[in-house]
């Protein structure tokens, strides 16, 4: 298939390289000049990305040739099928806006990390075309050096969500097709976004280490280090309000730790505690090297603010989140709250909230 990947950060490549090995032709698209300009470069440079795996025995550096590395949303999307956007969330309504006039004639988008990012490309394109999120990336990879990804782990399942939840079957199909660890569909993108693992482990991990993390000078290990009993203690409460804010909105409650073994592991008798610490000892990158970062500025304006927000609108007190909230503010002496995504700043409509929740197929 024809394949546009927008954003050509640590997930955009990872993607790239295992969609083009696998045989599609692939464009990369890169929106802005933030982050990793000298690996852009370098990929245009040789015409595609080399790729290390590894989750594959051999772990042998492999290059694969991509059929556009641009700038240019027209090149970028002249034959394109599928759409992959894989930006930061905090840029879902600027790429929307900045690509739609070029991808009229694609099949079908899929956001992630979604956030409910969807909201706004299903506003700018043809009812037609098929808006799904992801919760969380299916390949866990980092840029190793310029034009080469780095393939750490890949998930065993994944799920999605569509906008309007009605086309979960159908985006079901076109998404499993490309990446088969796409087995299934969460209720609605309400449930999606709660259920993106990095609500609650980026924030609370980076949260309460935030002195480790500047101590160490960037030595530091989120997953292994970041989770001793009393934090899972606060984790616990912090599902309780998800769970009931998940739940809240007609979809099914999961705690963290349960979605961690869903997604991480084939024998799903094992313990999810064992299978946690099983990735973070083997499976796990290092990092982050500093608070200010997007475990923070991206996972509680996006995340927990979001979480706040859906709850307040079903009155249901969040203490945990709230205060959350406001201590990451504090760490990074700013209002995270000011630019955060909520259904008010989503400028969300009550017939868009109940379309977008719309019944649908039970797939799993």
């Amino acid at each position: 298939m024809n394949i546009t990947i927008v954003g050509s950060g640590n997930s955009g490549c990872a993607h790239a390289f295992c969609l083009a090995k696998a045989g599609h032709k692939v464009s990369l698209l890169k929106t802005s000049h933030a982050l990793h300009d000298d690996n852009f470069e370098k990929l245009k440079c040789q015409h595609g990305i080399y790729g290390i795996d590894n989750t594959d025995q051999s772990q042998e550096k492999v290059f694969v040739p991509l059929d556009c590395i641009t700038r240019n949303p027209e090149e970028a999307f002249k034959d394109a099928e599928i759409v992959f956007v894989l930006t930061q969330s905090l840029q879902h309504e600027k790429v929307a806006e900045y690509i739609s006039p070029y991808i009229q004639g694609i099949k079908a988008v899929c956001i992630v990390p979604g956030n409910m990012g969807s909201v706004y490309f299903r506003r700018c394109l043809p009812a037609e075309v098929v808006v799904a999120e992801g919760e969380s990336t299916v390949i866990d990879a980092r840029i190793m050096e310029p034009g080469t990804v780095n393939i750490l782990f890949r998930n065993v399942r994944n799920l999605i969500s569509c906008n309007p939840a009605t086309d979960n079957k159908k985006g079901l199909q076109i998404f499993h097709s490309l990446f088969d660890t796409y087995c299934g569909c969460r209720t609605n993108i309400v449930e999606s976004a709660m259920h993106n693992p990095n609500l609650v482990v980026h924030t609370v991990g980076t949260i309460m280490s935030a002195s480790r993390i500047e101590y160490s000078g960037g030595e530091f290990w989120l997953y292994r280090e970041g989770f001793s009993p009393s934090i899972w203690n606060l984790i616990r409460d912090l599902d309780k309000e998800k769970n009931e804010v998940i739940e809240a909105y007609g979809g099914v409650a999961c705690d963290y730790i349960e979605c961690c073994k869903f997604r991480n592991e084939e024998d799903l008798s094992k313990d999810a505690k064992a299978v946690f610490d099983d990735y973070s000892l083997n499976g796990s990158p290092k990092g982050p090297a500093s608070v200010h970062n997007r475990y923070l500025t991206e996972d509680v304006p996006n995340g927990l603010c979001l979480l706040e927000s859906l709850a307040q609108y079903k009155c249901i007190p969040t203490p945990v989140t709230s205060s959350l909230i406001s201590i990451a503010s504090s760490l990074l002496d700013t209002d995270l709250r000011a630019k955060a995504r909520t259904l008010s700043s989503m400028k969300l409509t009550d017939a868009e909230l109940n379309q977008m929740l719309g019944a649908t197929v039970t797939l799993r």
